[in-house]
């Protein structure tokens, strides 16, 4: 049964770096306060159980004692009970410990019912040599809804989110940990640290940065599109403050079919956003016409066989800092 309207949260909050308790307690937090808005969803960012940033300079055994079963593992254990006792689904990124050694950056969804019922692995995985990319575009359900999932660079390639139309995804849920990123392109750069530290004092320089090209700017160039081309709702949850040596600038929204924001924040801290999603809104966009319109004997070229690079190597090609 279709629950419409669907109403679904989205986090942003400053993760703790490998510190599982601290970052489940300010989960928890944000998954009473949904369940007290009568939410049916709540989404958080990317890796946001274990912290991001220094996993890009961390050895294979630290990150292997950090990583966990994404369907068995102590903290899917715990954020099940939590998904039954608010009645709500959970939606959180985790370092998943695969067969043996095999670790993904992987993203997983609880219901209240039937506990882990989807997982993803990010499939341009690039945060770490010993970090294994995903191979698979899928979908899944909540409340009637056809749902997929493309984590934060998976994002940046339209043909990711054409595959997911096509088989039928009317919400993509996107985590992230971006914005303010160390590459000298686009207007992006890594924002000093004492903005944020200083935010208090003195807001307008992180005000500012969340707002322009390492921030906001940046996202709202190219993410409503993927909603418009699309016709779908979009649900962009991002880290915010401190992360290692970067600071990311949080903006997380929601975004209609027609590639317009229908909730955002521009909080300089952890926050929570919330919109109700209806069918209605699927219906006779600009961009769905397009999707009809489509010329698929033509797009053959996108899909010819072609050398796979490694995402790890063109993302060290382009930044300043580079990646073990």
């Amino acid at each position: 049964m279709v629950k419409d309207p669907l109403r679904v949260a989205a986090v942003q909050f400053e993760m703790a770096e490998n510190n599982k308790d601290a970052n489940k307690a300010k989960m928890v937090a944000f998954i009473k306060q949904a369940a007290e808005q009568k939410a049916d969803v709540i989404t958080f960012p990317e890796m946001c159980l274990n912290g991001y940033h220094y996993l890009t300079q961390s050895p294979k055994d630290k990150l292997l004692a950090m990583a966990e079963n994404a369907k068995t593992g102590p903290s899917v254990r715990f954020f099940k009970k939590q998904a039954r006792k608010y009645s709500i689904t959970i939606l959180f990124g985790l370092l998943e410990l695969g067969k043996g050694e095999e670790m993904y950056n992987t993203y997983v969804v609880i219901t209240p019912e039937k506990g882990v019922i989807f997982k993803y692995r990010k499939i341009h995985a690039f945060e770490n040599s010993a970090i294994l990319a995903g191979h698979k575009l899928d979908t899944f359900e909540i409340h009637g809804w056809r749902c997929g999932i493309l984590i934060c660079y998976d994002n940046n390639l339209p043909e990711n989110s054409r595959v997911l139309k096509i088989k039928g995804a009317e919400i993509i849920f996107a985590p992230h940990q971006t914005g303010g990123f160390d590459i000298p392109c686009a207007g992006m750069g890594r924002i000093p640290l004492g903005f944020w530290h200083n935010r208090k004092t003195n807001p307008a320089p992180m005000d500012e940065a969340i707002r322009g090209p390492k921030g906001r700017a940046w996202i709202t160039k190219w993410l409503p599109t993927r909603s418009y081309d699309n016709s779908l709702f979009t649900v962009f949850a991002n880290g915010v403050g401190i992360d290692g040596p970067e600071v990311r600038t949080g903006n997380s929204m929601i975004i209609d079919p027609e590639g317009i924001i229908k909730a955002e924040t521009m909080k300089v801290d952890d926050d929570m956003i919330m919109a109700d999603l209806s069918r209605k809104e699927l219906e006779n966009t600009l961009g769905g016409s397009h999707f009809i319109a489509r010329k698929p004997s033509l797009y053959k070229p996108i899909s010819a066989k072609a050398e796979e690079v490694d995402t790890r190597l063109i993302r060290n090609k382009i930044s300043n800092e580079k990646i073990i």
